[in-house]
């Protein structure tokens, strides 16, 4: 397995890097977390070289003929659909898709979600926190916000008399 492990910090090509990742997976029965620490990368990276595998050889040739890079392989190696992947491929090559582009468009077939809008600018943010605090001054307010989703998390500690009336006042002031 050491040969192995060799094989794979030492190989160059990115396909027979994957094989090797596959078959530790798979044959040897190795954990991704196990094998990123051997190899000294991430478990997300060995996740993304492992998807590789499943791509169809006209994808694996755009590779190889520089129509696509490796970000954009890992992007399209996220969708299973065979047929739904060779169109998404198709379209990457037509439209000449950036990384960013290809993301957006994956993003929508797998999530249904357009990139639309801008996030919450810095200061919005810090005054939306502020004002929630000023109202509730016990209370810690986290506002996290991606291109899919925003979470806003109000965490106020207590025992279960003082965090069950937060959370009643709070549920009143949202109904108003």
């Amino acid at each position: 397995m050491d040969e192995t492990i060799e094989k794979i910090k030492n190989e160059t090509d990115v396909f027979a890097k994957a094989k090797l990742i596959r078959y530790l997976l798979r044959e040897k029965n190795f954990k991704v977390i196990d094998l990123a620490k051997k190899l000294d990368l991430t478990s997300s990276y060995i996740c993304h070289l492992n998807r590789l595998n499943s791509l169809s050889e006209i994808i694996v040739d755009g590779y190889y003929s520089k129509l696509v890079n490796i970000s954009h392989l890992f992007l399209l190696s996220r969708i299973k659909d065979k047929k739904k992947l060779i169109e998404i491929y198709e379209k990457v090559l037509t439209d000449n898709l950036t990384i960013r582009q290809t993301e957006e468009l994956i993003r929508e077939v797998l999530y249904e979600i357009k990139t639309k809008g801008s996030y919450l600018k810095v200061k919005d943010k810090r005054e939306l926190i502020e004002n929630f605090e000023k109202k509730y001054p016990d209370l810690e307010v986290n506002i996290s916000q991606t291109r899919m989703r925003a979470k806003i998390i109000f965490e106020i500690k207590g025992n279960l008399e003082k965090t069950t009336k937060f959370v009643k006042e709070l549920e009143r002031s949202i109904s108003e």
